[in-house]
C-alpha cells in the first residue's frame, strides 16, 4: 500500500525539510541508505536506514544528531518512494502527453 506523509523536523537536512510530501510503501523491501517512516511513541519518524537484518533496521539521520538505533520491523510504516509528489506529476504529465503526441505523429 501507497501512502502519503507530511513531514515535521530538520532531522533529515539537507535531503527533507519541514512541510515536504513523501510517499512511502509499506512492505517495500528494505536496504542500507534507503530512508523509511517508522512509528515511535504516538507519532512517526523518517530516517535513514544504516543496517538492516532480522531483528529490524538500525536507524540514522543525515545530520549527525541521532545516534544510531534498531527499529523492529513490525514498526517500520514503509519506505520513501518519492518525495513532493505534487510538485511533480503536472511535470510528468506533460511528458507523458508529448510522449504519446511523438509517438503518434511518427507511425
Amino acid at each position: 500500500m501507497i501512502q502519503a506523509v507530511k513531514l515535521e523536523g530538520s532531522s533529515m537536512l539537507p535531503l527533507f525539510r519541514a512541510g515536504e510530501i513523501v510517499l512511502i510503501q509499506s512492505g517495500a523491501a528494505v536496504r542500507p541508505g534507503d530512508c523509511v517512516v517508522y512509528s515511535h511513541g504516538d507519532g512517526l519518524l523518517l530516517h535513514r536506514v544504516v543496517a538492516a537484518d532480522s531483528a529490524g533496521p538500525l536507524i540514522g539521520d543525515d545530520a549527525g544528531l541521532l545516534e544510531p538505533h534498531r527499529v523492529p520491523w513490525a514498526g517500520v510504516k514503509g519506505r520513501v518512494l518519492s518525495r513532493n509528489p505534487l510538485k511533480k506529476w503536472p511535470v510528468g504529465l506533460a511528458y507523458n502527453i508529448l510522449g504519446r503526441l511523438l509517438r503518434c505523429r511518427r507511425a
